[in-house]
């Protein structure tokens, strides 16, 4: 039932974006419509959506232990004696319905809770691919910044070099401002160079999610909302994500399959009680009769395991170890979730103050500049001075830039990790993206 639920829950929210990238009132950005190519495209998602759909059938060959098995067998046999040689040949239909088995029973019970892992491993993917979807399209707009300033700067310090090298010209500075700039300016193309390496290696990795290329992509709006989340209480969020994260919960399903393993394997010293019905019809008898005889059996079969060579001993043991492992698995995942639920809330709280602290530093460092560049104009500074202090406002440019993208990419961890991460996130914000 409940993987029923989550396969009509995936439908909706496949549904919900198509929806979303054709209705008129939503401005559909690349961010969505790489996404809407992922969901159709990305391998991984696929290889994931088919192994959930494999442990799925768990389900039902556990519960084919507890239902009757039908069988039919035919025979023909020809057999030579010394008072008479004829063909006997007939056929049989056997029916056996458990109705005592313990390790059946037992094996139903695993089943469910395999088919439930294998869903929520599904699950699991699905949130992955949005999250490595944002990533991706995160480090694009990364690459972008940095091409953008490594340009921005290369330009500058050209127009810095041409400003030297007049006025070494006329005699005005050495010959070593000169080469300073040049070097400055040598290591600002190299700088542009690696940038533009960058930034296409960044596009193939959406690419590898889309099957197809990418030329383009919108970038983020200086209006993006960079804010702590509430409440501010780590507990809270905590408890959100015992109840909500899926790496957990898969856990929970595997240390139930392992308890229902166990269990099924320690029944292998149950007895197993078992109804049985057959009907057979029979021809050829060696007094001559050669007429079809119909028989009809009706009943109950006690199986008693005394000893099998010590075989079932050894699986229940085996499966005990196994259900002790998925438990010490299952409390590792969970002290794992409330550390990574701590951290993510920490970052996103340090991000909010580095983003507001790097925006300061560009003014800062503006105005840094300005006064180095009078003192050089006077003839207090030089140009190595003008030259650094450049290139801290460009650095501190990028480095507020990396620093929103550091905000977005923990924010979408962060609700991974507590399990609410939706596609709902992703039109979100798209939102924010602005459209070329």
């Amino acid at each position: 039932m409940k993987a029923t639920q989550r396969t009509i829950h995936r439908t909706l929210l496949a549904t919900a974006i198509s929806c979303a990238l054709i209705a008129p009132q939503v401005n559909a950005g690349a961010l969505t419509e790489i996404y809407q190519q992922a969901l159709d495209q990305d391998p991984q998602l696929k290889a994931a959506e088919a192994g959930a759909k494999a442990g799925e059938e768990a389900l039902p060959q556990g519960r084919a232990g507890l239902l009757p098995s039908i069988s039919l067998t035919g025979n023909t046999t020809w057999i030579e004696a010394e008072n008479a040689n004829y063909n006997n040949h007939g056929y049989t239909v056997s029916l056996s319905q458990p109705l005592f088995s313990a390790a059946s029973w037992f094996t139903y019970k695993q089943g469910e809770a395999q088919s439930e892992a294998a869903s929520l491993q599904f699950d699991q993917a699905q949130q992955a691919l949005i999250l490595r979807v944002v990533n991706s399209y995160l480090s694009v707009l990364r690459a972008q910044t940095a091409l953008e300033t490594a340009q921005a700067q290369e330009r500058a310090i050209k127009r810095r070099l041409d400003q030297v090298n007049a006025q070494f010209e006329v005699g005005l500075i050495a010959i070593t401002d000169v080469q300073e700039a040049q070097a400055t300016y040598d290591n600002a193309k190299v700088a542009r160079i690696l940038a533009e390496g960058d930034l296409d290696n960044s596009f193939q990795e959406l690419e590898r999610l889309t099957g197809e290329p990418v030329g383009s992509i919108d970038p983020l709006s200086k209006e993006y909302p960079i804010e702590n989340i509430s409440p501010i209480d780590p507990q809270a969020w905590i408890e959100k994500a015992q109840a909500g994260n899926l790496s957990l919960k898969v856990a929970q399903a595997n240390t139930e399959a392992a308890r229902r393993q166990s269990q099924a394997a320690s029944s292998g010293h149950l007895p197993t009680l078992s109804l049985t019905a057959s009907y057979d019809r029979d021809k050829g008898k060696p007094t001559g009769n050669d007429n079809w005889e119909d028989t009809n059996q009706i009943g109950l079969t006690l199986s008693v395991p005394i000893f099998s060579g010590g075989a079932t001993s050894s699986k229940s043991r085996q499966a005990e170890y196994g259900f002790a492992q998925a438990r010490y698995t299952q409390d590792d995942t969970l002290r794992a979730v409330i550390q990574e639920t701590r951290n993510l809330l920490r970052n996103l709280q340090t991000n909010v103050l580095s983003v507001a602290a790097r925006k300061q530093s560009i003014l800062s460092s503006e105005t840094a500049l300005k006064a180095t560049e009078e003192g050089f104009n006077v003839g207090t500074r030089n140009v190595v001075d003008v030259l650094q202090a450049e290139q801290q406002l460009y650095s501190a440019r990028r480095d507020y830039a990396n620093a929103r993208f550091d905000y977005i990419q923990n924010l979408f961890s962060f609700k991974q990790q507590v399990g609410t991460l939706s596609p709902d996130d992703i039109l979100g914000l798209d939102q924010w993206m602005l459209a070329n």
